[in-house]
């Protein structure tokens, strides 16, 4: 059986065969990946969640990390770092650690089990639609591999001024992100979209260009072809183009902008060494790790801190002035627009880097009058803007590049 799709990043038509296991469907136009054939998926992912489960709650109830100084030793568990900054009065970092790498990925793999052994066929049609719909907004906001790399990077930040060591939760949480990745990797969107399906995804195809041409809309949800305002698989509303997409960039982006400036002019993070305050900043931060010789640490810290932030924003803003004010733009340049645009999507969540650093170093570093870390202002700033970027890059609408060597009755479709 074929299935019709339209490229998300191009629009252009493509009908795909069943693919066999490890076949790849790839865009001709734009070379962006549409497709991978799987075996045996439902079954891979339901053991890989039990497996990413059973690791995830055996992190939670051993020690995680110990810090000690001068025969005073701080032992942490993985949920000590939440309640470790409610403490400090960061409620909003707190909430942060909890949620997206604790609470939220524990969610989604028991959904991954759930609807992988039937529950999308018991529950009633409209659960299920609202239940995938669901699923697939928060995996993108999922960061525990990110968290577990701010780990080393903190370790290698007071390694040298004390004695570190990996309790058995370390371990488990290490194993979980594994798990966890590859569980993701197996999940067919198509096919749980399918099951719930009352379409043939067949729609009535005039010509072998793009999806606008034929008068089609992809549902910006569950992908399928359709002409109506209304999506028949989850009844969200489909359109030609996102609405207002490039007015609700630049919106998040003058937002981040506006919350970067504050992250980087108030502390991070505060050290106090006998009572005395040592605030850092981010750049002082990255200063004091280069004069300690952590140098390929202090320039991880500063891509994903100083660097992605910047080039995301810059990125973003140049494809909003391609979209608005040119009015031709060829293949080639297409295509790099579209690669860009779809590293700076990839790599948005890393600059959270910095903000999983500075809850590692509060909750782990607590030693009374000898030595402790509280978080500073320019955390919450630093995470607000990170959020607000990636929205800024999930509201962009790559699809508009591409209308601009097609014809202009097309264009004004977009909003539509």
């Amino acid at each position: 059986m074929q299935i019709h799709l339209a490229c998300d990043q191009c629009d252009h038509l493509i009908h795909i065969d069943v693919l066999k296991p490890n076949q790849v469907a790839v865009c001709p136009n734009c070379q962006c990946k549409l497709h991978v054939g799987k075996k045996n998926s439902e079954q891979k992912v339901v053991a890989l969640s039990l497996c990413a489960i059973l690791m995830l709650l055996s992190a939670l109830f051993y020690p995680f990390i110990s810090f000690s100084e001068q025969g005073i030793t701080q032992t942490i568990t993985l949920l000590d770092a939440g309640k470790i900054l409610f403490a400090f009065n960061s409620p909003f970092l707190g909430v942060l650690i909890d949620v997206s790498i604790i609470f939220l990925p524990l969610t989604l793999l028991v959904f991954f089990v759930l609807i992988h052994i039937g529950l999308l066929k018991i529950l009633p049609r409209i659960y299920s639609i609202k239940l995938l719909k669901l699923i697939f907004k928060l995996i993108p906001w999922v960061m525990s591999e990110i968290f577990l790399i701010g780990i080393l990077i903190s370790m290698v930040k007071i390694m040298s001024i004390a004695d570190i060591s990996f309790g058995l939760s370390f371990y488990s949480f290490s194993a979980f992100i594994i798990f966890y990745l590859m569980c993701l990797l197996q999940i067919d969107k198509n096919k749980l979209w399918n099951q719930i399906s009352s379409s043939d995804n067949n729609p009535l195809i005039c010509s072998p260009s793009r999806a606008i041409d034929n008068n089609l809309r992809a549902c910006h949800i569950c992908h399928l072809l359709t002409s109506h305002t209304v999506c028949s698989r989850c009844h969200s509303n489909t359109f030609f183009r996102t609405p207002s997409s490039i007015q609700k960039v630049m919106a998040l982006l003058v937002t981040s902008l506006m919350l970067y400036i504050p992250a980087n002019f108030y502390p991070i993070m505060h050290t106090w060494v006998l009572n005395q305050d040592e605030p850092a900043t981010i750049l002082g931060g990255i200063m004091t790790l280069w004069q300690m010789g952590s140098y390929p640490i202090a320039i991880i810290i500063f891509i994903a801190s100083i660097i992605i932030p910047l080039t995301k924003i810059f990125v973003l803003g140049l494809l909003c002035y391609v979209v608005s004010y040119k009015n031709y733009i060829n293949h080639t340049a297409q295509y790099q627009y579209t690669k860009i645009y779809q590293m700076t999507e990839f790599i948005g969540k890393w600059s959270m880097l910095d903000v999983f650093v500075v809850a590692v170093l509060v909750a782990l570093v607590q030693l009374g009058a000898l030595m402790s870390i509280t978080p500073g202002k320019g955390a919450v700033f630093f995470a607000a803007m990170v959020f607000t970027s990636m929205l800024a890059a999930h509201a962009f609408d790559p699809r508009l590049l591409w209308d601009k060597n097609n014809d202009s009755s097309n264009n004004n479709k977009r909003d539509i």
